[in-house]
């Protein structure tokens, strides 16, 4: 009796724990008993004949070549393969002397006219999962366009069946939204931060505490801000975001900035805030001496170097020069009083709905650049992904707007911050110091031990209305100091 091999397979997991598998084997071995062939070895797969490169179909075709066994069985044609690629291992295998059966299909593939029924049996079968899978593609780009995200739920999400949205995990959702809270402090690298997610608690999809690919996933997993990115494009989802796109895209800017080494061993003050004056690289600190520097690694530069203590000492001062005095606090307030007592915030809801116009103009000229051809496919697409998170980020300012307008008290806290910055920041932790000078200060240098810094909008706003009286707030800064002034000061 003739040597061998039985081949079986199905697509998928499911359909192998059914009758398939067996149906196949039962088949094959009635056909070899039949025709005086013995099977010695059953080769068993899961995976669909489309795909090329099947691990359980290359250890079989390399046993073949190898001489242990002189023939193959196989249930149907479309069981060995419904790429060309595969099909062609036919020909290979009758080089070296390997016959191949197919059970069910009655084919002699030694002959001419069985080959060619064979060879036309495959064409059908490499068809039929052509057109399967655009029925399967079109299947899940209607639901995908319905904003519905027909893969498995992201870490925080839990799945409620096909054709549902998604809903927020009770236990996980907030734990993803802290993870991306802490990363847009600035205080965390990737790496401390699944420390800090692992201590409180977030287990990953098998229920393990997270590692740091789950962190880094979700981090940039646009689907928590509200948007579902297949195939490298974005489209809305029907879903409950997470966090807000202003928090999703904070963090994106983080991460993009961070190309220096994420986790130092001493915990310094001011690491990554300070760029040198002379080049723009980011000043590192290193302990030297029982001193802490921050110096430019930028090769041929080294202008940017200055010790921290001193540092801090020009920080204070500079926050000394920008501070709003006592004098005009009263003035200022006055205006504020006035203003928020008549239309001013009806401007700043006039100014968010502006500025979404606007960007809904950009997109729209974005197009037609398209059609044009003025810009290409991927630089578009880029665009288009920018402007839609713009978008998202509008609106929901314009929402928060309209569901809590900034009071009188918020604008107060804002003032107050402004008129005690030293204080403030003296008075205040480490963590509380880097957040009050991102939030006061921006394009912080250093050069020649000589520390710079420009104030944030919010606070060049005020100093404006204290340097002219009759100015009144601009709507579309004072949305930022109303913002500050409801958040920050119950963090200093």
């Amino acid at each position: 009796m003739k040597p061998c091999f039985g081949y079986i397979r199905v697509s998928t997991v499911r359909q192998g724990e059914g009758a398939s598998l067996e149906a196949q084997k039962d088949a094959i071995t009635g056909f070899a008993s039949q025709n005086n062939l013995t099977i010695i070895k059953w080769f068993e797969e899961r995976e669909t004949a489309s795909k090329i490169g099947r691990p359980v179909f290359g250890q079989m075709m390399q046993a073949l070549q190898m001489g242990e066994a002189e023939g193959l069985i196989v249930h149907k044609i479309d069981r060995w393969a419904r790429n060309y690629k595969d099909w062609a291992l036919v020909d290979e295998a009758a080089q070296i002397g390997v016959n191949v059966y197919s059970a069910a299909d009655s084919l002699d593939l030694d002959t001419r006219g069985g080959r060619l029924l064979a060879d036309i049996q495959m064409a059908l079968a490499a068809d039929y999962s052509r057109n399967l899978s655009q029925e399967v593609k079109k299947g899940l780009y209607g639901r995908i366009k319905q904003g519905l995200y027909p893969f498995r739920a992201p870490l925080g999400y839990l799945d409620t069946g096909g054709g549902n949205v998604k809903t927020i995990d009770p236990l996980k959702g907030p734990l993803v939204r802290t993870a991306f809270t802490l990363y847009s402090s600035g205080e965390y690298s990737i790496t401390s931060l699944t420390e800090e997610m692992r201590r409180r608690g977030l287990k990953g999809y098998g229920e393990g505490l997270v590692v740091r690919r789950n962190i880094e996933s979700l981090l940039a997993n646009p689907f928590y801000c509200g948007q579902m990115r297949v195939a490298g494009k974005l489209y809305p989802g029907a879903h409950e975001p997470l966090v807000s796109a202003r928090l999703y895209r904070r963090v994106q800017l983080i991460k993009a900035d961070r190309t220096a080494k994420k986790e130092t061993r001493h915990k310094l003050l001011f690491r990554r805030l300070v760029r040198c004056g002379a080049c723009g690289g980011i000043l590192t600190g290193e302990l030297q001496k029982s001193h802490i520097y921050y110096r430019c690694h930028t090769s041929g530069c080294g202008r940017g170097k200055i010790r921290q203590d001193r540092l801090d000492e020009q920080i204070v001062a500079t926050l000394a020069r920008l501070q709003i005095s006592a004098a005009d606090r009263a003035t200022i307030a006055e205006k504020i009083a006035t203003w928020v007592a008549g239309d001013g915030q009806d401007e700043i809801e006039k100014t968010l709905r502006l500025r979404i116009a606007d960007a809904v103009g950009r997109e729209e000229r974005l197009t037609d650049l398209l059609v044009d051809g003025s810009i290409d496919r991927a630089a578009y697409e880029l665009r288009k992904q920018n402007l839609g998170f713009e978008l998202q980020q509008l609106r929901e300012e314009l929402q928060e707007f309209e569901a809590s307008r900034s009071s009188q008290h918020d604008f107060e806290d804002a003032l107050r911050l402004a008129t005690e910055l030293p204080l403030l920041y003296r008075a205040a932790p480490p963590t509380q110091r880097r957040a009050l000078l991102r939030n006061c200060l921006c394009d912080l240098t250093a050069r020649d031990g000589i520390f710079a810094a420009t104030p944030t909008d919010w606070l060049h706003e005020l100093r404006e209305m204290a340097a002219d009286p009759s100015r009144l707030p601009v709507p579309a800064r004072s949305t930022m100091w109303g913002e500050v002034g409801k958040n920050f000061m119950g963090e200093v």
